[in-house]
């Protein structure tokens, strides 16, 4: 066989737009990609409507189920409770947050006269270091004078 009796046999092309494949069909500029669009519009607005309307019937079904129980009363996280037990637990940590706030503040005032007698004692030894050291020079200088006097 030589080279030229295999250039000659090649594969057929086939041509996607004549087998109707999915690509073609989309760029086909009249009914593919507006049909697409169109189809997901419609999937997503009914998506949203079913979401609404079980969202909804879900809130129906919990505000009847509680309304035999009192107008004000509300199921949260404690379970049920009535507007004045909410209102004076409220009542109750604001007076817990202001007695916080209180003792915080004499705390800070504790700690800032504890801060000024820790300064002052601080002073104190700094004086008494220097008044240390003079007296020891004192000291040194009358040992010299002190030796000077039992030699003479």
């Amino acid at each position: 066989m030589d080279i030229d009796d295999y250039s000659c046999r090649k594969m057929p092309l086939t041509s996607s737009s004549h087998n109707g494949g999915f690509l073609s069909w989309l760029r086909h500029p009249q009914r593919g990609l507006p049909y697409l669009i169109f189809s997901i519009l419609v999937i997503l607005v009914v998506v949203l409507l079913l979401t609404h309307y079980y969202i909804s019937a879900f809130d129906d079904v919990a505000a009847t189920g509680y309304s035999h129980r009192g107008r004000f009363e509300r199921a949260g996280r404690f379970g049920l409770t009535k507007s004045s037990e909410l209102k004076s637990q409220i009542d109750e940590l604001r007076a817990i947050k202001t007695s916080v706030s209180n003792e915080l503040l004499e705390l800070e005032k504790k700690r800032q006269s504890v801060l000024t007698e820790i300064t002052g004692y601080t002073a104190a030894i700094d004086e008494m270091k220097q008044s240390y050291r003079q007296i020891s020079d004192e000291l040194g200088r009358l040992k010299v004078s002190l030796t000077n006097i039992q030699v003479y």
